[in-house]
């Protein structure tokens, strides 16, 4: 008897024996009944995992979907940024710090685009979405208000509640303890009867 398989069963892996008795061989089909036998092999295992690329929520551009944010951020860029840089930071200083310190550079230089480039990035590596540096920060040099009002709707999308005044302080204690990442909800464990 000559064939693939080992004489001896116990020389072969346990996983073989399974693999190589789960393949039909040609022998198995019954062509004289006219009757095909299976023409394609077995999928042994777990098909592999499809990794997901994140994205942001919404594009650069979507900018009037959100009227109000969209009016505040061509007058005041420095108020949405302060509101961002905020939740980045998870509440190490108050939303006030950031406006005066993103107002000031404003002021004094025209740069605060980089100081906003630089949480764009900080944001991109926290929620693991697209974090080329130098697009991030080519974004913020071309078109600020576009980029705080994409990154002020991603935090939205993400939970946080972003009217003025409610702070990292007033988010809701589940927001706090994910920092705005998406949580599977729990499912009961076990099935009963």
């Amino acid at each position: 008897m000559n064939s693939s398989l080992p004489n001896d069963k116990d020389k072969a892996p346990q996983g073989a024996q399974t693999v190589a008795a789960a393949i039909p061989s040609s022998s198995d089909s019954d062509s004289s009944k006219g009757e095909a036998g299976p023409t394609s092999q077995y999928v042994v295992g777990a098909p592999p995992q499809q990794y997901v690329v994140p994205t942001w929520s919404t594009g650069l551009f979507e900018c009037f979907d959100d009227i109000p944010t969209c009016l505040i951020t061509a007058f005041l860029p420095s108020v949405t940024f302060g509101q961002i840089a905020e939740m980045v930071d998870r509440g190490q200083n108050s939303c006030i710090v950031y406006i005066l310190i993103h107002g000031g550079i404003l002021y004094f230089t025209g740069f605060a685009c980089v100081l906003s480039a630089i949480y764009r990035i900080k944001m991109s590596h926290l929620y693991k979405l697209p974090d080329d540096p130098c697009i991030n920060i080519l974004l913020h040099l071309l078109c600020e208000p576009c980029a705080l009002c994409q990154e002020y709707r991603e935090l939205q999308t993400r939970g946080f509640n972003m009217q003025l005044g409610v702070g990292w302080q007033g988010q809701s204690p589940e927001i706090q303890q994910t920092s705005g990442f998406m949580v599977p909800p729990k499912v009961p464990g076990g099935m009963t009867r």
